[in-house]
């Protein structure tokens, strides 16, 4: 699947990595720090515009956000009936109330994997809406610049080389499965499922 939306990204750069991105923010398995880095390779290379690349992941991963949080709220009265887990809620509830909006925007870019889970941790908490996005959309700025300028740097060393995107996908495919197995090594010492 991975190849299939990297091949895409030439012709469907921005709208693909909002689409991705949304999609990650739901807790929908979609590799989008691969294809980020993947699109920051071509963008080295001068096959993809940075600027377009950036405000397409960002917003995608914002609106992918807000979805999440804003149905974690609307589920939250039906979650707080629910024993067990009307216990967690609370404690999520304490946590949040002193370190949401940290939580919030270090899950963005400095620990991803907790991102999906803490837009609907945050909303079930009752994180303010505001405090939220002031989080949220700086953080996943952040996100898309670090993995976008990661591929970019790649890219750059192929740029008016004969077959540019071919070899710079293949780096950020190097990348992106660095990036990868640093996540499936964090979830093992963690202890949790990958």
């Amino acid at each position: 699947m991975s190849a299939d939306l990297a091949a895409a990204l030439p012709l469907w750069g921005p709208w693909l990595l909002a689409v991705c991105a949304f999609l990650s923010c739901m807790m929908v398995p979609v590799p989008t720090s691969v294809l980020l880095i993947s699109a920051g390779a071509l963008t080295g290379t001068g096959h993809l515009e940075w600027a377009a690349i950036w405000l397409g992941a960002v917003t995608g991963a914002s609106l992918g956000d807000l979805t999440a949080f804003l149905l974690a709220r609307r589920l939250q009265p039906w979650l707080a009936r629910r024993g067990r887990l009307a216990v967690v809620l609370g404690r999520a509830q304490a946590l949040i109330a002193r370190r949401g909006v940290m939580a919030v925007f270090l899950s963005r870019w400095l620990v991803t994997p907790l991102g999906p889970a803490t837009n609907y941790v945050a909303g079930a908490a009752g994180l303010s809406l505001p405090r939220f996005l002031a989080a949220s959309v700086p953080g996943e700025m952040l996100w898309a610049a670090l993995h976008l300028g990661a591929g970019h740097l790649a890219g750059r060393g192929f740029r008016g080389e004969e077959a540019a995107a071919q070899k710079a996908l293949a780096v950020a495919a190097a990348l992106g499965l660095g990036v990868w197995g640093a996540r499936r090594l964090w979830h093992k010492r963690q202890g949790g499922a990958i």
